[in-house]
């Protein structure tokens, strides 16, 4: 349908475009095509009916793509509707006169999102009865592999009932599987506000016209849940430790054939078998980042792994049951998995520079946007900034970075080995210590990655920025942590830390 110079300016515009760019101009061209059609027969008009305004709270991005979905929803029925995430909400933001509907993924056990701590802090800091006259709807995403499940969620909607809320229809909560589950709840969602506002005439379908309201593409099916894995078998696996090194961290090679696709930032979910001791219960699968890239390593996934350990009651060593599992795997073992896909955390437009920071395993994601980006050509520049406790035994892929240092495919390279001198020394540092180039780096476009422990490093990280973004761009600390935000929300400040 496309001659061969449209097709290849279709491909140089994919290339400079990350997901979310992608995402927007899908929707555009979507509606442009409708429009058309639409032209000279008039847009439906949109019924009078108040607003209802979405929030969410995400890791990973889920129920962000949910909020698009349900809006679309809302839009098709003649409400008025905006999501936003809960990142900077207030308590005194949120309108009593307005409807609410809260999407709310839950991370590890329980507890919200780490970029929604503060706004749940604030709602539980709230007085009794100052949401009084809200009403909402609660939609909880977890997995029932967890002990608490939908646990931020659940306490959400107790605590805005406590604010004087009232649901006007009952909490949903989710497991992995929502996606199957979703569109029936959005019907029932509207339908309920409809009800609530007098709208008793059949649903009209969406005005075909240009809509803005993107989509997100959620993969299902096999090899996607928990609830449908795929096998893999082990092609190699080493030990990226010397032999001083006091850590054990492994690199894990796993061929699969079937016909599953990952993006840069996607997890594996690794299924346990089950042993002796959990002979009854599931065990909740553990999510590893990838380190290989999709088009440079095909048919594969790599994982880097550090063996957890833990001193018993009694003096002894104990061992992370998934880490000593995937410690002990040999080359042709059969493993099972699945992709745990990260709308968030994603590869940068093909231009864009990116300064990614990932001490210890965190390096996992990063080892896959480096292959992936030197593999598609991208323009832009790579900042990797590494840390751990020793660098002649503890510089995890040591001989790769140092290829990407040679062959430019990787621009600057900062280490930060804690153990080395007698003040320990990590990421944050080497980022104050770069304070001046970091800031032209930012000012030019750049995004920002994290990856690797939440506390204290990704902690540590933020204060760090803050304090450059202060003392770089003359703010006042307030203002510099608004900027650090602002950059959260453009998707130029991205986490993946646990």
């Amino acid at each position: 349908m496309l001659n061969p110079e449209q097709q290849k300016l279709l491909q140089e515009l994919e290339a400079r475009l990350n997901r979310d760019q992608l995402l927007w101009v899908s929707g555009y061209l979507q509606g442009k095509a409708g429009g058309e059609m639409a032209a000279g027969m008039g847009a439906a008009p949109a019924a009078d009916k108040p607003k209802v305004n979405i929030y969410y709270a995400t890791e990973t991005g889920n129920s962000k793509g949910l909020s698009l979905q349900v809006m679309k929803g809302l839009k098709g029925a003649g409400f008025k509707a905006k999501n936003n995430a809960v990142n900077r909400l207030k308590v005194e933001d949120i309108p009593k006169d307005e409807f609410a509907v809260f999407l709310i993924s839950t991370h590890g056990e329980g507890d919200p999102p780490e970029t929604a701590i503060k706004f749940f802090d604030a709602i539980k800091a709230a007085d009794d009865n100052a949401l009084e006259g809200l009403q909402f709807a609660m939609l909880g995403l977890g997995d029932k592999t967890y002990e608490i499940f939908c646990g931020a969620a659940t306490q959400l909607q107790e605590q805005l009932e406590r604010l004087g809320g009232k649901a006007f229809q009952e909490i949903a909560l989710f497991d992995v599987d929502y996606a199957s589950h979703t569109p029936k709840w959005i019907d029932e969602t509207v339908a309920e506000l409809n009800k609530i506002v007098g709208d008793t005439a059949p649903a009209a379908a969406a005005p075909m016209g240009f809509d803005m309201t993107p989509t997100v593409e959620v993969r299902t099916g096999k090899g996607y849940t928990r609830l449908e894995p795929v096998k893999g078998v082990v092609r190699d696996i080493v030990n990226l430790n010397d032999h001083d090194s006091k850590k054990q961290t492994y690199h894990i090679e796993i061929e699969y054939e079937d016909d599953i696709i990952y993006s840069c930032g996607d997890a594996a979910g690794i299924i346990l078998p089950r042993g002796d001791e959990v002979e009854e219960r599931e065990l909740t699968p553990r999510l590893y980042s990838i380190a290989s890239s999709p088009s440079y390593h095909e048919g594969e996934i790599h994982l880097t792994v550090a063996l957890a350990t833990y001193t018993e009651e009694d003096g002894s060593i104990g061992y992370g049951i998934a880490s000593k599992y995937l410690a002990e795997l040999k080359e042709g073992d059969e493993i099972e998995f699945y992709i745990s896909q990260n709308q968030i955390f994603n590869l940068p437009a093909n231009d864009q520079d990116a300064i990614m920071i990932g001490p210890g395993t965190g390096i996992a994601p990063f080892r896959s946007f480096v292959y992936e980006r030197s593999e598609l050509g991208h323009d832009g520049r790579n900042w990797v900034i590494f840390g751990d406790q020793h660098a002649h035994c503890d510089f995890l892929y040591q001989t790769e970075w140092q290829e990407h240092l040679a062959t430019e495919t990787i621009h600057k390279l900062d280490l930060a080995f804690s153990r080395d001198q007698d003040e320990k020394v990590y990421v944050q540092h080497r980022l104050q210590q770069n304070a001046e180039e970091l800031m032209a780096w930012v000012d030019g476009g750049a995004a920002i990655y994290v990856c690797g422990n939440k506390d204290p490093m990704s902690k540590d990280v933020d204060k760090a920025l803050i304090d450059i973004f202060t003392h770089q761009k003359s703010l006042s600390p307030e203002d510099a942590e608004d900027f650090l935000a602002d950059l959260e929300e453009q998707g130029r400040y991205v986490k993946d830390v646990y």
